[in-house]
């Protein structure tokens, strides 16, 4: 079970809000599968930033190949990476940067990495509390005075 995205968009999450609700209201076309920085397959919302990489994609590998750059942040956050290293199969592009501007609310420059399933509440930012209740007692409770009941189904 992966809970990346589940507890990313929950109301205790730090995340700007602009961030979450990219995440909650994603619906299945929203999503596009990639290859990160590290070459592993990955599923991420289709910012505008990714779709103009990804329609650019060819030839910046084209252009960039195996050529090696220098950490465009000093972090060098990842040990292997595919712009840094010149991995021409990996992405090429500084991954913190974008996840950076993610967490900024700045969705239109922004990188938002989403599993493809549903989220447990739909597109409702719920409480990590009741995240935790769903996932300990099951898919379905009686309503709590003052509390929405919730379901998986």
């Amino acid at each position: 079970m992966q809970l990346g995205t589940p507890l990313a968009v929950t109301e205790e999450g730090d995340t700007h809000p602009d961030f979450k609700r990219v995440l909650a209201d994603a619906t299945p076309d929203d999503i596009v599968e990639c290859v990160s920085v590290v070459g592993l397959p990955a599923r991420a919302m289709k910012t505008p930033w990714l779709m103009r990489y990804l329609r650019q994609e060819a030839r910046i590998r084209e252009k960039v190949g195996a050529l090696k750059h220098v950490c465009p942040t000093a972090l060098d956050c990842l040990s292997t990476c595919g712009l840094r290293d010149g991995i021409e199969k990996f992405g090429h592009f500084c991954v913190d940067t974008r996840l950076a501007a993610a967490l900024r609310g700045d969705v239109a420059n922004s990188l938002f990495f989403r599993g493809r399933e549903a989220l447990p509440f739909g597109s409702a930012i719920r409480s990590v509390h009741d995240l935790l209740e769903l996932l300990l007692t099951g898919p379905t409770r009686p309503a709590v005075a003052g509390r929405f009941a919730f379901s998986l189904g």
